[in-house]
């Protein structure tokens, strides 16, 4: 009997020594290489197994890219390479990012991260509108398709005159979400507006726009033309406008306003008004003339003392011009004086 113990109790000491080092709380265990793989699964779970370790493996860095060895590094998204952020139109609050797959299957979802400071202290994300904000949810991860595929999307929102840097991570399926992508950079520009007056005989204030003659019953046009420049990135485009101070020209000396008025002079016993006879650009835009200034022959529009857009462009534009030109006529009623005049303001606004 003591012999068969014994026996046993050096089976046992063998065994032991055979499976791993233990303490009173932990049992280290290894395995050898070729233990095999595959999938185990019951109704609510999956365990997937990786032939030769059971532990991982390495991991491998280098500068540009890391290698992780077993299992996990198998069932992540492949990392995507650095996205393409540019701004082509000379934007100040929107830049175009396209996506770069690397790889990755097309239900692959990606997560765009975006910073004014590289990181440094300020991260937002590219919500589902493609506008930046805080958020960050499930809904933020969407596809190449609709994250833009090749032709990419623009990011809305930005802040003009501001560098901004992105990066980008993946995720698929039942797999792991990968780490971000190296990043891109990008700037917007500075809003602009550049709006010019003159008139066809000099480009140097002041300006003067004279009638030479008001003969009762004849349409008189002005002896030069207002000419206005306009150059904006204003996404939103906008107008010119035109004030005039006496709703008419108005004589002191004969206390006397031909009243200015949208009327076709033609046919009217007096009036005075504007209209639009040409309007082009560079690029961008296109400038239009708009009622009641784009009339033709006689037919003028009012210059009253409230601003009132006499063109207009419904985006960016570069080198716009327009010529706006001045018409009266009187009647035999109307007193004979040397000082009737009128102040003419133009202004220019943009919508950003």
């Amino acid at each position: 009997m003591d012999l068969i113990l014994g026996s046993i109790v050096s089976l046992l000491s063998a065994g032991l020594l055979a499976s791993a080092p233990t303490s009173t709380n932990y049992t280290l265990k290894s395995y050898d290489f070729g233990n095999g793989g595959g999938t185990s699964s019951s109704t609510n779970y999956q365990v997937n197994g990786l032939a030769g370790s059971q532990g991982g493996g390495d991991t491998i860095n280098s500068t540009n890219n890391t290698v992780v060895g077993g299992l996990q590094a198998t069932q992540n998204t492949n990392v995507p390479q650095a996205p393409t952020l540019v701004n082509p139109a000379n934007n100040y609050n929107r830049l175009r990012l396209t996506l770069n797959t690397s790889g990755n299957p097309s239900d692959t979802r990606y997560l765009i991260a975006i910073s004014p400071d590289a990181f440094v202290s300020t991260t937002s994300y590219v919500q589902t509108d493609n506008a930046i904000g805080t958020n960050l949810s499930i809904a933020n991860y969407q596809t190449y398709a609709a994250w833009g595929g090749a032709s990419g999307f623009l990011i809305l929102g930005l802040e003009p005159a501001t560098t901004y840097t992105v990066k980008v991570k993946a995720i698929q399926g039942k797999f792991s979400e990968s780490g971000f992508s190296p990043t891109a950079s990008a700037a917007t520009v500075q809003t602009s507006i550049t709006f010019s007056v003159a008139t066809s005989a000099t480009s140097i204030p002041p300006f003067n726009i004279g009638f030479s003659g008001l003969a009762p019953g004849v349409v008189q046009a002005a002896d030069e033309d207002a000419l206005l420049g306009l150059s904006s990135n204003a996404l939103n485009g906008g107008s010119i406008y035109v004030q005039g101070q006496n709703n008419g020209l108005t004589s002191l000396l004969a206390s006397y306003t031909i009243t200015s008025a949208t009327a076709n002079l033609a046919s009217a016993l007096s009036g005075y008004g504007a209209q639009v006879i040409s309007v082009s650009q560079t690029s961008g835009g296109p400038l239009a003339a708009v009622a009641p200034f784009n009339g033709a022959v006689d037919n003028v529009g009012i210059l009253s003392n409230s601003p009132s857009p006499f063109t207009t462009t419904s985006g960016p534009i570069s080198n716009a011009s327009s010529t706006l030109r001045l018409k009266a006529k009187t009647e035999s009623t109307v007193p004979s004086a040397n000082d009737y005049s009128d102040t003419l303001t133009f202004i220019a606004a943009m919508d950003f």
